[in-house]
């Protein structure tokens, strides 16, 4: 049979097809596939599909068949992602608070491309949810592109840090300094408690610094060369992140405190598994942590209830007392 107009354009249908309708749990039958090519103006034969079946196979796409009954059923296995993988992605989109609901809409929207329309319909039924606090900046996913090439480059970057405030019944963006600019040193991007932090050398203080990346806005990657390596160097990430709280920054201490042993795994969810434990009276343990005082770890001390004690140092068990009994005041003023 003479080659019909756009033949060439088969093989590259017939992957399209197999990738967008079947799966796993849906098959075509041979006639069904012959009906889907004859659908964008292909005529083919059984032979020439089963060739381009073999070829597309041979360039790393898994067909299986499956006999049901009288018919034979044939069915493509995704080529990138596995749909529990791709539920564990899309979940991170949707839940992740620093991706604006809109760009969260597009970005699922493109990972169901990466299934069939059948589990793609399913993922984002499934895993999308519509309330959840999401960030209000938009532009948060190209800063972080900005930031990542200055790391790459190893240039400073100069941009605003922003507030937000009440105006006239709606919130606006408010920077800081009056709109100076910050000059800093960019050493590291973090993730923490839901939201993207870059872990910098501010130049004016002469000392390393976060701030958050849906805060900072007008980023303008200079010429100066990075600076603040040996500060960077003598930070250790893991530490640095557990001694934080809600990335409170401040003076670090070293603290000592006590609990039941039933709580240790509380523990090390909050400050890894580098903890020393030590006995101590009536089946409790101590540990020695480096964190920096503030009230998100007053708010997680408190959250733990009476069995959780700071047993040194003296200062820092009178400021959290003194804490405590400034809120209670204050509610019961109010």
């Amino acid at each position: 049979m003479a080659k019909q107009p756009h033949q060439q354009r088969k093989i590259l249908l017939l992957r399209e097809i197999l990738l967008r309708e079947t799966d796993e749990n849906h098959g075509l039958t041979m006639e069904q596939i012959i009906s889907a090519l004859e659908k964008e103006g292909i005529s083919a034969e059984r032979k020439s599909i089963y060739e381009n079946m073999e070829t597309l196979s041979l360039c790393g796409l898994e067909i299986q068949k499956e006999r049901i009954g009288s018919a034979t059923y044939y069915y493509a296995l995704p080529p990138y992602f596995e749909e529990v993988e791709l539920r564990l992605l899309a979940d991170a989109v949707a839940s992740s608070r620093f991706i604006t609901q809109k760009k969260s809409e597009q970005l699922i929207e493109k990972l169901t491309a990466l299934t069939s329309r059948h589990q793609g319909g399913d993922l984002k039924r499934r895993v999308y949810v519509a309330d959840r606090i999401k960030n209000m900046n938009e532009t948060v996913l190209y800063l972080i592109d900005d930031l990542g090439r200055a790391i790459a480059q190893g240039k400073a970057v100069e941009f605003r840090y922003f507030d937000w405030m009440p105006h006239q019944g709606l919130l606006k963006r408010i920077p800081r300094r009056n709109g100076a600019f910050y000059t800093c040193s960019p050493w590291q991007l973090l993730w923490q408690d839901q939201f993207y932090y870059l872990i910098a050398y501010d130049h004016g203080s002469g000392t390393i610094r976060h701030y958050r990346v849906d805060r900072m806005g007008g980023i303008r990657i200079t010429d100066q060369p990075r600076q603040g390596e040996k500060e960077f160097e003598q930070i250790h990430m893991e530490d640095y992140t557990a001694r934080l709280f809600g990335m409170f920054g401040g003076k670090t201490e070293r603290v000592t405190l006590s609990f039941p042993a039933r709580l240790l795994d509380v523990m090390i969810d909050r400050f890894g598994k580098n903890l020393t434990p030590h006995p101590a009276e009536n089946g409790r343990l101590t540990i020695h942590v480096n964190l920096i005082p503030s009230l998100p770890f007053y708010g997680w001390l408190t959250s733990l209830g009476e069995e959780v004690k700071i047993e040194a140092p003296a200062a820092l068990q009178t400021a959290y007392l003194n804490t405590l009994k400034t809120i209670i005041k204050e509610n019961e003023n109010g």
